[in-house]
């Protein structure tokens, strides 16, 4: 393998979630903070979405590790089950044999009982379930009844439900509103940003060196890193930054995808005696993993339900595509702080330079008393109803707006009508 070669202890990009590899992205972040509130809190029920690679398992292990001892979890993975069967899986996950019995009135008092002492006792339980997309609707109905346990003060199951993004929609439908209206959180993780992309790449060999380092500056997300042992830097730049766009290009910013093409675009390095990864070594890569870029691939999957993809800002910088952003909340807030969705670490744009806010026929664009201000095609704008290919100028960045009505196409070439960096 490369690791010696590379001055590396272990793997950096290996594909099986691991909580030591934790990168706390904005997203990833808020997310664990909402898990935790709800861990603690016993707020019963929290909805977890995000597509296939996006970190949930990650996540889920990172809560768990931190959480301490005083806690009962029960991982349930398969979904293709009945009521009855699903309360069996979850006695058995639990510890309580369960199949001496197929009395759902039995089954139940096993469950209360089992939870009444964990209470007793000052554990938590928690119950977390995996690909809930597939769950069927009279399951999920089950579920919002399992959580309403509780001790006359609080509830004495927490539950977790972790999909991918057609959960959002099931969780929608009429028949589940009961369900829908006891859920006390939800978060969709979606791909890392254009700066975040760089940061997580960075941090993974950071991790992999197996040498103590701190972030600097948190501000940044983690753009650069710090040594505490004074020998030699760490190895993160093995990925020089021109290779970024082609990384994202390719991989949506989803961990996963980052992971398996790093992996390979490193081994492809390592068997030409390089000493980092070059656009040629990256490019073989690409070629023997056969992808096309990550939008092409994924283009079928969008439905009318799942607004990540409905509406896109091709971002961008001094005329290099830098990302694809998939424009999925209400409110999406563009700037240089780091509580901004869409992140740009250029000093002439301000913390919370303008945002996008979905109006009744696409997101309307609001300039949020910038210091230098926000263009759209060239002018000067405070608030303006975007239409499809407007595009909007801050510094030295381009994005382009892409309504649902140009899914599919070719990703534009975004130009500058004038810079103002």
């Amino acid at each position: 393998m490369y690791l010696e070669h590379f001055n590396l202890e272990s793997d950096p990009f290996r594909l099986s979630p691991d909580a030591k590899y934790f990168y706390p992205s904005l997203a990833h972040t808020t997310a664990k903070n909402y898990m935790d509130y709800v861990l603690w809190s016993r707020d019963s029920f929290i909805v977890i979405t995000g597509e296939i690679g996006t970190g949930k398992t990650t996540l889920i292990q990172k809560m768990l590790e931190e959480a301490g001892s005083k806690i009962t979890v029960a991982k349930i993975h398969q979904t293709q089950l009945n009521e009855i069967e699903f309360i069996q899986a979850l006695l058995d996950q639990l510890g309580v044999n369960p199949f001496h019995t197929q009395s759902k009135v039995e089954l139940l008092s096993m469950l209360n009982h089992f939870l009444q002492r964990k209470y007793e006792e000052g554990e938590t339980v928690v119950v977390i379930i995996d690909e809930a997309q597939n769950l069927d609707a009279r399951v999920l109905e089950e579920i919002r009844l399992l959580s309403g346990f509780d001790s006359n003060r609080e509830k004495l199951l927490n539950i977790f439900l972790v999909g991918q993004p057609e959960l959002r929609e099931t969780l929608q439908r009429p028949e589940l509103e009961q369900l829908f209206q006891r859920i006390r959180l939800r978060f969709h993780l979606d791909g890392l940003g254009f700066d975040e992309v760089r940061s997580y790449i960075r941090y993974r060999l950071a991790i992999s060196s197996a040498r103590k380092f701190y972030p600097v500056p948190a501000s940044r997300k983690l753009l650069s890193f710090g040594v505490i042992e004074n020998d030699q830097p760490l190895p993160v730049e093995l990925f020089p930054d021109e290779l970024l766009h082609e990384i994202i290009k390719y991989t949506g910013g989803i961990p996963r995808l980052i992971n398996t093409l790093c992996d390979t675009a490193l081994l492809t390095a390592y068997s030409r005696d390089h000493q980092i990864v070059s656009t040629e070594d990256l490019a073989s890569a690409i070629e023997d993993l056969q992808w096309l870029p990550y939008e092409q691939r994924t283009s079928h999957r969008v439905n009318e339900q799942y607004q990540s993809g409905k509406y896109k800002l091709y971002v961008s910088k001094e005329g290099t595509m830098m990302s694809v952003e998939n424009l999925n909340k209400d409110k999406v807030l563009v700037g240089r702080s780091h509580l901004c969705d869409i992140k740009i670490d250029q000093s002439s744009v301000s913390g919370k330079h303008f945002q996008l806010v979905m109006g009744p026929s696409g997101y309307v664009i609001e300039d949020l008393e910038s210091t230098n201000g926000t263009y759209v095609n060239g002018e000067r704008v405070e608030r303006k109803e975007l239409e499809n290919g407007d595009v909007i100028e801050v510094g030295r960045y381009a994005m382009k707006y892409k309504a649902n009505d140009a899914i599919g196409e070719k990703e534009p070439v975004v130009q500058h009508a004038n810079f103002r960096g």
